[in-house]
């Protein structure tokens, strides 16, 4: 690829983030750029972008990106009791998946996207879980004890990386669980990947996962062959949930759950939700 040419990258980059209604991550807009070949697949190029993006930032020159990782802590007070409990009043919920059939749980294999995933579905209230890696005895223990505590079908949609270790968190994690009436792991995969375009890059010849990942997957690896390592060792192939449009991501979230959603349930949870804050507020009133 010839020199880069920053400006224009970088307008297209803010025009990118702009055209969306909901937030995406840096990350995400890198693969944007990558496969409308503006950019390429190198880390000079995605720290590069991330340096331009965060110096125009800070001159209120680009939109706002999505950053779960970064944030001042502090417990949240107050200057009196009234102050007090007309927050609570705001912020009060019961749960909104109240009465619904299935106890859902959205997983993804990626902690920078599960804040996403968080902010998109937040209004119904439905467990979050990122994986960001192999789960710990503890994190397993943890999942397996709230479904059983709530005495109802459990329902996990997953997402996570298309390569040798990302299939097999997917695949450890609900093993190790084994609490799931219905899992659906909605990407990526190779259909996915073909209706997407989604840029195939090379994998770690390293995993020890790879030779599997191959055997299990010999078409792609036939189409986007990359050859061996000094070691003779054939490179797997490696797609990333990042590269997923965010709307697209989204409705692949969506379209699961709307197979499962009782919407009478769910507004009778807010009506209910809604009789609590008009008491708190009551409260408030009477300090």
């Amino acid at each position: 690829m010839a020199q880069i040419k920053w400006p224009p990258v970088i307008a297209r980059a803010a025009e990118i983030v702009e055209s969306y209604s909901i937030p995406v991550t840096l990350r995400q807009t890198f693969y944007k750029l990558l496969m409308e070949g503006l950019i390429p697949n190198s880390d000079y190029a995605y720290k590069k972008l991330s340096a331009e993006t965060a110096d125009r930032r800070r001159a209120g020159e680009f939109p706002p990106l999505f950053d779960r990782g970064r944030g001042v802590l502090q417990p949240t007070s107050w200057e009196s009791p009234k102050e007090g409990v007309q927050a609570l009043a705001t912020q009060y919920r019961v749960d909104r998946t109240a009465g619904q059939p299935v106890a859902l749980w959205l997983g993804v294999e990626k902690n920078a996207l599960a804040g996403l995933i968080q902010a998109w579905f937040d209004e119904i209230s439905v467990p979050v879980l990122p994986l960001g890696g192999y789960s710990s005895e503890s994190l397993d223990r943890q999942v397996k004890a709230r479904v059983e505590a709530e005495g109802r079908p459990a329902v996990l949609v997953l997402s996570g990386d298309f390569d040798a270790s990302g299939m097999d968190i997917s695949r450890s994690f609900v093993e190790m669980t084994s609490c799931w009436e219905k899992v659906h792991r909605i990407g990526l995969d190779e259909e996915l990947i073909d209706r997407y375009g989604l840029p195939v890059l090379r994998g770690k010849t390293t995993d020890s996962r790879a030779a599997g990942f191959i055997a299990a997957h010999p078409e792609i690896h036939a189409r986007h062959g990359f050859g061996a390592d000094e070691k003779g060792r054939p490179y797997p192939v490696q797609v990333e949930l990042d590269a997923v449009d965010p709307d697209e991501l989204r409705r692949l979230y969506q379209r699961v759950i709307d197979r499962y959603w009782d919407a009478a349930a769910f507004r009778a949870a807010l009506a209910s939700e809604k009789r609590h804050r008009t008491v708190l507020r009551r409260l408030a009133e009477d300090l």
